[in-house]
């Protein structure tokens, strides 16, 4: 059974295969390039307290040779969902032609079809995860070395949570195809039904999934625990009167607080700090693997109870 499952799989394993194998065209070239500049141009050595103009100007620099590429990859963070989608397609056709009728005259039960029809594409799509964040976190280094881990973009490519973005995405299309038996149907809203997710996840769930710190400081000059933080948000206030207020910015630890100027203002910020890439990306995997099992079993018990 392995093996007439690995035969019904292979096709689109192969492709999965595939598309890391392009994106490693791709950006093992651009991450070499990346690589060289930054140690060129000593950009380590400008990731202090107060790097000064100088190394602000190199930063700025470095930022802008590789910012239409940076941007170009965080599109990738779509790939999990594309093989996902794309490795549940056997099991869905298997279900549109009632070709599995075939498999279940021959001494094969339905749990053990189900076993393989299932285990096979999950052990493949957890695998090109794997591949994909190996890939992708030596990619995005320098990255991590001028911006932290929790920019959206390096965040969602460089941390176990590849491995659940993957996984939903199949049971998702295992669960609709169990239904349905359409495979173009049930892989095309699949997708959109990851890509929905991920975008009310990264910005509406992910902030509160551990709970963020509060802090108070005065002045213009960033203190350190804001390094690479995010901050979800901030109040500058002047002699209690609010002057600015703001969201959703990642900073490094060279960049200076937007309020130069400002040395009387009180700022209160709510952030979630560095430290928090790991509690975060371990619940935010947590969930997505959740609700992948969940989906799982019920494409199988769905498919066990009413295929015939």
């Amino acid at each position: 059974m392995t093996w007439v499952a690995w035969r019904l799989q292979r096709t689109e394993t192969l492709i999965a295969v595939g598309i890391v194998a392009l994106l490693a065209a791709l950006v093992v070239p651009t991450g070499i390039q990346m690589a060289n500049a930054y140690h060129q141009d000593g950009l380590a050595a400008c990731l202090s307290v107060d790097p000064g103009p100088i190394c602000g100007q190199k930063l700025g620099d470095f930022q802008q040779r590789f910012q239409g590429l940076t941007t170009l990859a965080n599109w990738f963070t779509l790939v999990p969902g594309l093989i996902g989608v794309l490795l549940a397609a056997p099991f869905i056709l298997d279900l549109e032609n009632r070709t599995y009728r075939l498999a279940w005259t021959q001494s094969i039960t339905r749990g053990r079809w189900l076993l393989g029809k299932l285990g096979l594409p999950a052990a493949a799509a957890a695998i090109a995860s794997v591949a994909l964040i190996l890939l992708f976190t030596w990619w995005r280094a320098p990255d991590v070395r001028i911006y932290g881990r929790l920019d959206t973009g390096t965040y969602d490519t460089t941390g176990t949570v590849v491995i659940g973005y993957t996984l939903f995405a199949l049971a998702l299309a295992l669960a609709l195809g169990a239904i349905w038996r359409r495979a173009a149907a049930s892989l095309s809203v699949a997708f959109g039904g990851y890509f929905a997710a991920r975008v009310f996840v990264d910005y509406s769930l992910r902030s509160h999934l551990v709970a963020p710190l509060k802090a108070t400081y005065r002045g213009v000059q960033q203190p350190s625990f804001l390094y690479n933080a995010h901050i979800l948000s901030f109040d500058a206030t002047v002699d209690g009167r609010r002057i600015m207020r703001g969201s959703g910015q990642f900073l490094g630890g060279h960049f200076a607080v937007p309020a130069a100027g400002l040395g009387r203002a009180v700022f209160h910020v709510v952030y979630q700090p560095e430290s928090h890439f790991w509690p975060l990306q371990l619940t935010e995997t947590g969930l997505f693997l959740l609700v992948a099992a969940i989906l799982i079993l019920f494409a199988a018990g769905w498919t066990h109870r009413r295929a015939a």
